[in-house]
């Protein structure tokens, strides 16, 4: 049986979020939506009208640790002892939104972003995480595993790129994408720093959309925006676009050598909030492309990192 959808308000400039309904034994929720008010209100209108009292909620299903997804996910289970379901990497970034802080601030000194886009990234960033609440319990939930969801067992499969742990959830006849997949929008692979160093995220997230393809063309219910029927020609979109990107980005390096940032406000002249993080997140997943395939080298000058065109 089909999940129903709830679309949640929130905090953030992506818009509403979609959390996803299974009203039959094990009542299970998927990605219950930031810890924000009028979320909260939204879903227990949902709810009601679909005849779920909250108390019988027993599973919480996570995509990935955004707080627009995963926010609330703490404070729900506690409020109805419903069991938290996620991978691992997203378990311990709910706990840790930003991993190491301290590593990821030098990598992006280290990047060249100036000191004072630095305090506005880490101001916005402080106010998106200000919208998850502590998680303590939750089950680990990996690769191939499957878990029960009402009448339906769903597959969890892991796609990474967006979010490190980042799962979907493949059912019969449909497949809940999380951020992976949504309809008119190419999701971003964020920059993100481990006790290994930066995650390749965007070549990851590659990958994930070449995973998908792999997967039968079911339709996807997407974590924002609508229902994608037939995610087949969206996906092979997302690999051509991708790959226009990285052309861009190799003709506008030219042969200067470049800091990610300077380069990447060439392409997303943004210097407010987390919009430069975005944006810088975008142009060093095209760098790292470019690296893989031998036409761009990164290298040290001193404390910076700057990149240049392999001769």
């Amino acid at each position: 049986m089909r999940p129903t959808r709830i679309v949640l308000p929130t905090p953030y400039a992506v818009g509403p979020v979609n959390a996803y309904i299974f009203p039959d034994e094990p009542v299970t929720i998927v990605d219950p939506g930031p810890l924000y008010g009028p979320a909260q209100d939204a879903l227990e209108r949902g709810l009601q009208e679909l005849g779920v009292d909250r108390g019988r909620i027993a599973r919480i299903l996570v995509t990935h640790h955004h707080p627009d997804h995963s926010g609330y996910a703490p404070a729900l289970a506690a409020e109805t002892g419903a069991e938290i379901c996620a991978h691992p990497d997203a378990i311990a970034r709910i706990r840790r939104p930003f991993g190491d802080p301290e590593a990821t601030e030098c990598l992006l000194r280290r990047h060249g972003v100036p000191h004072e886009v630095l305090r506005g990234m880490d101001k916005e960033l402080q106010r998106i995480v200000s919208h998850i609440a502590p998680l303590e319990a939750a089950r680990e939930i990996c690769d191939g595993e499957r878990v029960r969801a009402g009448e339906e067992e769903l597959l969890a499969v892991l796609v990474p790129g967006h979010a490190p742990g980042h799962l979907a959830f493949v059912g019969q006849g449909f497949i809940i994408s999380g951020d992976t997949v949504i309809a008119n929008l190419t999701p971003n692979p964020v920059l993100e720093v481990d006790a290994s160093g930066r995650r390749k995220s965007l070549p990851e997230y590659i990958e994930s959309i070449k995973r998908l393809q792999s997967l039968p063309n079911l339709p996807i219910l997407p974590g924002h925006r609508d229902e994608i029927e037939d995610p087949a020609p969206l996906l092979a979109r997302y690999l051509e676009q991708i790959a226009e990107r990285r052309e861009r980005v190799l003709s506008a390096l030219g042969d200067r050598t470049v800091q990610a940032f300077a380069l990447s406000q060439e392409f997303f002249p943004m210097r407010r909030g987390a919009d430069p993080f975005l944006a810088l997140s975008e142009v060093l997943g095209h760098l790292d492309l470019l690296e893989e395939r031998g036409l761009v080298e990164e290298s040290q000058e001193g404390d910076r990192i700057v990149f240049r065109r392999r001769t």
